[in-house]
């Protein structure tokens, strides 16, 4: 194991086992909690259920160094807390949390308010869109996604716009791509393997 791998399994406390006996995931293997990496340049997120969210464990080199984030999400697709050497940003929204049927209504939309360590600071409106199906493949397997346009817009902030690539079935997003305001890719997060792992 690498030493970058076995800082993430310091960081997460996690043991991680052989990819699944299919060789591919299942919706069952995720709620054990499973591991996506890609190597160049090293980035490593382990995710597990939480209820209709989920918590992710991210650990990414950056100049030569690992940086070490945590995070919360209320739906797969919706963040809500993160916490990283920077401090907690939390983000609060004024609507239900409603995307699971997002094909069909095609759009979902919230006032935000943004926390910085536990003080209030702007506020703006979070937009989730539905652009359609597609196919990612990880490891050899292929999975159906929702291609979805996520964009967050702050008052006096630029706007913070990702296309993302959600697998329903197994309820993560497996390729993200950070887009510029006039949806330019600026960066891309596309993972190379798995692994299924469980929580001390």
């Amino acid at each position: 194991m690498s030493i970058l791998l076995r800082s993430l399994s310091l960081l997460v406390g996690i043991t991680l086992a052989t990819p699944a006996s299919s060789n591919c995931l299942s919706a069952k293997e995720t709620n054990q909690g499973v591991l996506l990496t890609r190597e160049v340049p090293f980035y490593s997120v382990f995710y597990k259920p939480d209820g209709s969210g989920l918590t992710e464990q991210r650990l990414m080199e950056r100049n030569r160094s690992l940086h070490p984030v945590s995070a919360v999400y209320l739906h797969p697709l919706l963040v809500e807390k993160r916490v990283s050497a920077s401090g907690t940003h939390e983000l609060k929204y004024a609507n239900a949390i409603a995307l699971d049927d997002l094909p069909q209504k095609k759009n979902w939309q919230s006032e935000t308010t943004l926390f910085i360590n536990g003080q209030k600071s702007v506020s703006g409106a979070t937009i989730i869109r539905f652009d359609g199906w597609g196919e990612e493949t990880i490891a050899s397997c292929s999975y159906k996604v929702w291609t979805i346009n996520s964009r967050l817009d702050l008052t006096g902030l630029p706007p913070i716009i990702f296309e993302q690539y959600y697998s329903p079935e197994l309820r993560l997003v497996l390729r993200s791509v950070r887009l510029g305001p006039s949806n330019q890719p600026l960066s891309e997060v596309r993972f190379d393997r798995f692994q299924i792992g469980w929580g001390n």
